[in-house]
């Protein structure tokens, strides 16, 4: 595995100036980015607050759009070249979860403050990565027909939809709520060379608890990233004792240190609270702590050396190739039958059901 070095700064007042745009598509020597950790407009606090029943706590996808609209400003202005946004940070991760929450108002206003592809809010996410020439990696609830979705979007410096996807298979109780995305399009990779006069290597990403799962790591990975987002929802510090084992750092950073490793791509953890950017052998070269006040410090941005990114499109003698994808067939047990099971069933939500039964 080829290693990267890095130049990493935490925090804004590290960093002094931006990545220099050039005419051609040469490898840049300098990637920096910005992680939002700070929670979206209305998200209920302190941090362990789950209580949506405050009227201060409803859901807003305008006053969260505006926040963003801020903070992707600051990230411009502090040279930053990508901004990444937590998992359904539009409008905000419904912290707390759970069937009561299911069938509850809460559940509806969630649905009505979703965002809409092509919508007047996206419109205005993709104006302001063309205002200030940043790439967008977007996390959001989409909303679509008579379904939600827990979507993912990057979006080029000229405010070009470059990957606009569905988490393949939203977890736990979340897949009572989000539907399910599609296997043939979730997973893209796409080359930076071709989208901008910059060239930083190849990039992809994925949400959450796709990091556990080799259904969704392993076709990304093949295609050989130099830059993965991986999207949380939220994230304490290490240690917290109340933390659930499912929402603490201990657990999810693993997923992500080792999507760094097997994929060698630098591998940019954002949640709000603790968020971190790990190498492609998967140490941490970046983090800000969950109890960092994130209206003092609501970025954490590092600046990697892209120049030393491998650039290649997928190894035929690599770990994630077609080869290794046979062996892993050929080595099925033959105790375990060779049948589809349920689980893996396009799941669709119908939110009307979902909105009547709540009426009733």
């Amino acid at each position: 595995m080829k290693l990267l070095p890095f130049l990493l700064a935490a925090g804004i007042s590290a960093l002094s100036s931006a990545s220099t745009t050039t005419n051609t598509t040469t490898p840049s020597t300098n990637l920096t980015v910005a992680l939002v950790r700070t929670p979206p407009a209305n998200w209920p606090t302190p941090f362990w607050n789950k209580n949506w029943t405050s009227p201060t706590t409803t859901p807003s996808l305008n006053a969260t759009i505006a926040k963003a609209l801020t903070l992707i400003a600051t990230a411009s202005r502090e040279g930053a070249s990508l901004v990444v946004f937590p998992e359904l940070w539009f409008p905000g991760y419904p912290k707390g979860i759970d069937e009561a929450w299911l069938a509850s108002q809460h559940a509806a206003d969630y649905v009505a403050q979703s965002l809409a592809v092509n919508s007047t809010q996206w419109q205005t996410l993709l104006g302001a990565a063309r205002r200030h020439g940043v790439y967008l990696a977007l996390a959001y609830s989409e909303r679509a027909g008579d379904a939600i979705y827990m979507g993912q979007a990057l979006i080029s410096p000229s405010g070009a939809p470059l990957i606009v996807r569905r988490k393949l298979r939203p977890s736990g109780i979340e897949r009572s709520f989000w539907s399910d995305g599609d296997a043939a399009d979730g997973f893209r990779v796409v080359d930076t060379a071709t989208t901008s006069q910059q060239d930083f290597g190849r990039w992809g990403l994925l949400e959450c608890w796709e990091h556990f799962h080799p259904s969704m790591t392993f076709p990304q990975q093949a295609q050989l990233e130099d830059v993965h987002v991986a999207a949380f929802p939220y994230m304490p510090s290490a240690n917290d004792p109340r933390a659930l084992s499912w929402e603490s750092l201990e657990v999810n950073a693993a997923a992500a240190r080792l999507y760094a490793v097997n994929s060698g791509a630098v591998t940019l953890f954002a949640a709000v609270g603790y968020s971190a950017v790990y190498a492609a052998d998967g140490t941490e070269v970046a983090s800000v702590e969950a109890d960092v006040d994130w209206d003092e410090q609501p970025l954490l941005f590092a600046s990697v050396n892209a120049s030393a990114f491998r650039r290649e499109a997928y190894d035929v003698d690599g770990e994630q190739s077609w080869g290794v994808l046979k062996q892993i067939e050929g080595a099925w047990p033959a105790s375990v039958p060779k049948v589809n099971g349920t689980f893996v069933e396009k799941k669709t939500v119908s939110i009307g059901e979902l909105l009547a039964n709540i009426q009733e």
